[in-house]
């Protein structure tokens, strides 16, 4: 079977290079585009490239990564596999072990006007508008249009905010890395303390605080002490994080979250924090904290921290992701074996407001040098690993990225995990130990050695699953959520449901000229002056103060920058 499908990835390979060679003879080169070298890379019958052709590539290589004996990032199963099977040479211009070594260096090439490597993946925002700056890196508009298959454009159709910390001017210089988008807020209620009080599960702020203050003054647990509160939450670093946050607070009043870029009514960019609905989530929020419905150390635990008051049986209500399921939220069963916790959806606010805060849907991306002669190879080779997201099963990367690494094929199966458990030989087991596979997606280095996503891909296995736990998976991602327990395809369940009150931050830019000597103290002023209005060591009418601060101390002009950026997407909406 595995060679019958490798023969016919090569016929679909070489149709889709030949495809791309005919397309880029018609094509003249255009300056920060691809030039008519770039496009002329040879290929034999079967769509490998002959002679092969070498990319060079600098990158992130964590220190976890595992080899089998003799191998390394230069010489391993999967450089060999692109270099027998598709005809491409990877170079490492340079390993670091850490994001912000790989910065340093990116910056020192830059500076000292040494070359860059032909591919490099980034996710620095600073730096990647650096790197546009010096002119040193292409325009890809040409090459998309040239060399991306149909289904990586009608992905990039569907998507194309994912661009926007590549763009400038109209022009695009990234390849956009799209997540899976599995985050986004849901609530966490301890359904056995809803009982045992003859409580719904609240479906609005008015219901959700009833049941807060149930949760707090009626003794929920049932053991005859005043030891429990409402809400986990934590406001250590900001209002809004992404688990024990109150970011559905501020959505149930309006359309803007803090820390975040909405539009106004007119379509240009405004800065969430300051907007009229926050002062009123504010004013909730102090509310709740003065009544003792939040935990009171709410402004000193990290997020982690905070959630384990829920775990550990002190607060009845927390808000988070939907994988907070198994960890932490199965050490309350530890905790106590008795507890039951559901997963619920956010309560609608006074106007019938539901919010959250936006998933990032791309945190990094690849550029390339300018010079680069073989985009036609990347884009070749970026179609083949991005295979399995869209369940092409003649994909050489279907059920994994090679046997016996990150899988090992045992009677015609797939087994992925505890080896020696499930029966395989020891001479196949990726490991010594038995149980753990090697990450070989780790050593693309053409792809950053991280894995590609589309983004909500996980969506419609997790309802399918949560609608019909019996269903027959069909696809390897189906098959990765089908044996999830009850409560957490139902939170998966949840949490999709909920997609469409996701709040999107606007701005995906580098920090503008005077977000880098202003938004630091901007930010605390406003961390300090929120979490003192929760308190109550400043009274609501505090908001204003700081709204006019802002303001006055750089927020305009930084609103201004900001909608320039906005205008230099070309696709403002």
């Amino acid at each position: 079977m595995v060679k019958r499908l490798h023969k016919k990835w090569m016929l679909s390979l070489a149709a889709v290079l030949g495809a791309g060679s005919i397309v880029a003879c018609s094509n003249s080169g255009a300056p920060g585009g691809v030039t008519k070298s770039a496009a002329e890379s040879p290929r034999d019958s079967s769509g490998k490239f002959d002679p092969p052709v070498t990319i060079t590539t600098g990158r992130v290589l964590s220190p976890t990564v595992k080899f089998k004996a003799g191998e390394t990032i230069e010489d391993n199963v999967h450089t060999r596999w692109m270099k027998d099977n598709m005809g491409i040479i990877v170079k490492h211009q340079f390993v670091v072990n850490n994001d912000n070594d790989f910065d340093v260096k990116m910056r020192l090439l830059l500076a000292s006007n040494d070359p860059l490597p032909d591919a490099f993946q980034l996710s620095n925002v600073t730096l990647i508008d650096e790197m546009i700056q010096s002119g040193k890196v292409m325009a890809l508009d040409d090459a998309i249009e040239k060399y991306a298959p149909q289904r990586i454009k009608d992905l990039y159709a569907k998507y194309p905010d994912g661009f926007n910390m590549f763009k400038r001017n109209g022009k695009t210089y990234g390849i956009p890395f799209y997540e899976s988008l599995t985050g986004g807020t849901i609530m966490w209620a301890r359904q056995d303390w809803l009982d045992q009080l003859k409580l719904p599960q609240p479906k609005t702020l008015d219901e959700m605080e009833k049941v807060l203050d149930a949760f707090t003054n009626q003794d929920p647990d049932g053991n005859g002490k005043k030891d429990t509160f409402g809400l986990a939450l934590s406001i250590k670093d900001r209002v809004n994080g992404a688990r024990a946050t109150a970011d559905w607070v501020f959505g149930a009043y309006g359309n803007y979250i803090p820390f975040q870029w909405g539009k106004d009514k007119d379509g240009k960019l405004v800065y969430g924090s300051i907007q009229p609905s926050v002062k009123q989530a504010l004013g909730k929020l102090r509310d709740w904290m003065q009544k003792g419905y939040i935990d009171p150390e709410a402004g000193l635990k990290d997020a982690n921290k905070a959630a384990e008051s829920f775990v550990n049986g002190s607060a009845g209500m927390v808000a988070g992701e939907y994988f907070m399921y198994p960890v932490p939220l199965l050490d309350t069963q530890k905790n106590n074996p008795k507890a039951n916790f559901q997963p619920i959806p956010l309560p609608a606010g006074p106007e019938g407001h539901i919010g959250r805060n936006e998933t990032p849907m791309v945190k990094r991306g690849m550029m390339f040098n300018k010079d680069f002669k073989n985009i036609d190879a990347w884009f070749a080779y970026y179609n083949t690993m991005f295979g399995y997201q869209f369940f092409d099963k003649e994909s050489p990367f279907y059920l994994g990225t090679h046997d016996g690494y990150d899988y090992v094929m045992l009677d015609g199966k797939p087994v992925y995990f505890d080896f020696e458990k499930n029966g395989v030989p020891k001479d196949k087991w990726p490991l010594p130990d038995g149980k753990t596979p090697i990450e070989a997606k780790a050593y693309a280095s053409l792809i950053g050695g991280t894995n590609l996503n589309r983004p909500y891909s996980y969506d419609e296995g997790i309802m399918k699953f949560a609608n019909d736990p019996k269903a027959t998976p069909s696809n390897p991602i189906e098959d990765s959520i089908k044996d999830r327990v009850p409560v957490h395809q139902l939170a998966g369940k949840v949490r999709v449901e909920q997609n469409k009150y996701d709040i999107k931050d606007e701005f995906k830019g580098a920090p503008t000229q005077t977000m880098r000597t202003k938004k630091e103290l901007l930010e605390k002023m406003e961390k300090e002056t929120f979490n003192q209005i929760i308190y109550g060591k400043l009274p609501l009418e505090a908001f204003d103060k700081f709204v006019s601060d802002w303001k006055a101390n750089g927020g305009d002009q930084i609103t201004k920058e900001v909608n320039e950026w906005y205008q230099s997407l070309g696709a403002q909406k």
